[in-house]
């Protein structure tokens, strides 16, 4: 009898290990993404890992538009609505991997999702995508609020889903019922589990299109941190010649500086979006070639130049130019130019008087946190810091930056030469037309006939428009011609 039951509990633990082992080869098991020579696609859909912690099937995210249209925040466009870029032929938009799980592949975002611009010189022009961009028109809190109405929604069964595959896919009857009977239900249930991780976010100020509360989710979901009611909302930093960054020596990174190295700022941003020690020796060669990437990508020259003909609205007139340099050695160099003493240091907050809650959202708790990041695997973190302030940065592409400051707060380069207190209240956000006049992008309601756009309102918390007061006290003269100058960088 004793033997009998050995025998029983032996083949039943045969029977688990066996199938434990079927699950993870046909749902876990980490199959190599498809490798390429090409940077700038590894940027924009390479793999950072994330796939067990974000990743969807691709089918059912490939449907969920299609299904949920009514759950599209515009004119149901597609996951376009949400300002992403879609390359042709791809099978993913900009900011998103392709990825096997055993034998499913799964969609998830990666570090271009963020980090992705475009511009249009004249509103018929067909969007320019500019890797590593400031993400002027991406809508990441819109696209999670998607994703989380769709999971809570009742059609999100297999009897409305499946048809919808069905029609565009000819999957094999496995891959149906694996579907139908395990990755839809999961898939749901995982949706409704993020929306609870993100229920904080709720009471606080809307992100919008372009920003990002970046450090809070890790704070509370990573690193075990209590909801200290902070907010980080801010916009979306561009990656661009980093290497120019690091050959200055000493440098800090992020808005407010909160870390000093380069390559700890990307492992610790694949980190925030879901990798782990795990999927780490998988993911490690694809984000070496989107740190490299970023160390050596540039972007597009202004097309605001001298010698185009009087009547172009991208012609700059020699003489202000001149004149405009002149005023931006004067007035910003310190901060803002190749060797000037202050250029990617902290400026202390009291000193430059811009929106302080991104700064207060990140805490020294959070510092010693991250160092410590996950104690079965040695990051090697050493750079994380917590500052008084926020880094004075290289104004490379900035015509491509706007709108300005670490929180989008000020619509264009001609409002950042007014008094804070006589500044754009309220204006609306979301659109890649360069703005001829003012430098940035149109930011009047109407001005862009084929961008939906978002009301920006600067009373909200962590919106404030005040601070960097520098050349606001200039003559209008000068004020032209520095606004014409900072119009080429």
């Amino acid at each position: 009898m004793k033997l009998h039951l050995l025998r029983a509990t032996l083949y039943g633990l045969i029977a688990v290990l066996v199938l434990g082992l079927g699950a993870w080869a046909v749902l876990l098991r980490q199959v190599p993404q498809r490798a390429s020579n090409d940077p700038a696609w590894v940027f924009n859909h390479g793999s950072i890992g994330n796939e067990a912690a974000q990743g969807l099937p691709y089918w059912i995210w490939r449907v969920m538009p299609v299904v949920f249209a009514d759950l599209l925040p515009g004119k149901g466009r597609g996951y376009a609505e949400f300002g992403m870029m879609w390359e042709r032929g791809a099978p993913v938009p900009v900011g998103f991997a392709q990825k096997t799980l055993g034998v499913i592949p799964r969609v998830s975002p990666n570090c271009a999702f963020c980090h992705q611009g475009s511009y249009r010189l004249a509103p018929e022009d067909p969007a320019q995508l500019v890797s590593a961009g400031a993400g002027t028109r991406v809508n990441v809190q819109a696209y999670v609020r998607f994703l989380a109405a769709a999971g809570d929604d009742a059609r999100f069964t297999a009897s409305h889903m499946m048809p919808v595959i069905n029609r565009i896919a000819d999957l094999p009857l496995w891959e149906r019922l694996l579907y139908r009977y395990l990755l839809i239900p999961a898939t749901r249930r995982a949706l409704h589990e993020q929306a609870v991780r993100f229920a904080w976010t709720e009471p606080r100020p809307d992100w919008g299109p372009g920003r990002i509360d970046p450090f809070n989710p890790v704070k509370f979901a990573n690193l075990g941190l209590p909801d200290d009611g902070t907010i980080g909302n801010s916009d979306m930093m561009p990656l661009w010649s980093l290497n120019d960054v690091e050959a200055m020596g000493e440098y800090a990174v992020h808005w407010d500086g909160l870390l000093t190295d380069i390559h700890e700022t990307v492992v610790a941003g694949a980190i925030g979006d879901g990798m782990s020690y795990q999927s780490w020796p998988l993911a490690e060669g694809a984000i070496a070639q989107m740190e490299d990437f970023i160390r050596h990508n540039a972007p597009p020259p202004s097309p605001f130049r001298v010698g185009l003909p009087t009547d172009d609205p991208f012609a700059l007139d020699a003489a202000e130019i001149a004149r405009g340099k002149a005023l931006f050695a004067e007035t910003c160099a310190e901060c803002h130019a190749r060797g000037g003493a202050r250029l990617r240091t902290v400026i202390p907050v009291d000193e430059v008087g811009t929106d302080r809650h991104r700064l207060d959202m990140w805490t020294a708790e959070a510092t010693a946190r991250y160092t410590a990041y996950e104690d079965r695997h040695d990051w090697g973190f050493d750079s994380f810091q917590k500052t008084d302030g926020y880094v004075a940065t290289e104004l490379t592409g900035l015509w491509l930056r706007g709108p300005y400051l670490h929180n989008g707060s000020v619509p264009s380069l001609a409002a950042m030469l007014v008094r804070p207190e006589d500044r754009t209240k309220k204006f609306w956000r979301g659109s890649d037309l360069v703005d001829t006049e003012a430098g940035g992008f149109v930011s009047t309601q109407g001005a862009d006939p084929y961008r939906q756009t978002t009301l920006y309102d600067t009373s909200l918390p962590g919106n404030g428009n005040q601070g960097h007061a520098y050349g606001t006290d200039l003559p209008s003269p000068d004020k032209a011609a520095l606004l014409a100058f900072l119009k080429t960088f």
